[in-house]
């Protein structure tokens, strides 16, 4: 495609790179993971609960002979739990990065949305808290539901997971043996 056909701003003419980010509802709030690190989308099933694990690790799943820890992101985050009518929507996100594997519990998976590196940016440093490391940044994406002409200027915000730290900070706690449930 020629770059004259181009509209100026737009991420092709502005050399931005497009992003695929599989959107995953908990709450009020959409997050974000990348598609490349997401293997498969599952319905609720069977978790089998094991001791001695950070709080929000609900268990493990047999996944093709696999077996993969299952965190709850409700935990995770502080959310209160999903009631209990709504949990039968909720999804189990397999999840692979960094040479780790995982299923991350969230209330919904949506859609997958194209964001361009330019409408992206890191967490402001003002919120300071420990937990952000879990956020590689902040999109921007046109909000559908808003007339054509509002969509450059109002977007819904989508917080980007960094699933590699997420993890990573998980087989931290674990091997130090903190913040466990009984």
């Amino acid at each position: 495609m020629s770059s004259a056909l181009l509209e100026p701003g737009t991420a092709a003419a502005s050399g931005a790179v497009e992003r695929q980010i599989v959107a995953l509802h908990l709450g009020e709030e959409i997050y974000g993971v990348d598609i490349a690190s997401i293997h498969t989308v599952l319905t609720p099933q069977p978790i089998t609960t094991v001791p001695n694990v950070p709080a929000y690790v609900r268990g493990v799943v047999n996944l093709r002979g696999r077996i993969l820890p299952v965190l709850d992101l409700r935990t995770r985050f502080g959310l209160p739990p999903l009631e209990a009518d709504r949990r039968k929507l909720s999804r189990i996100v397999i999840v692979e990065a960094g040479g780790l594997n995982a299923g991350l519990i969230v209330d919904a998976v949506s859609e997958v949305l194209k964001i361009s590196s330019d409408a992206i940016e890191p967490p402001p440093a003002l919120l300071g808290s420990a937990d952000l490391r879990c956020l590689t940044g902040i999109g921007r994406v046109p909000d559908s539901r808003r007339k054509e002409d509002d969509k450059k200027r109002e977007g819904r915000l989508i917080l980007l997971l960094n699933v590699v730290e997420m993890l990573t900070s998980v087989a931290d706690l674990a091997a130090a043996g903190t913040e466990t449930r009984p």
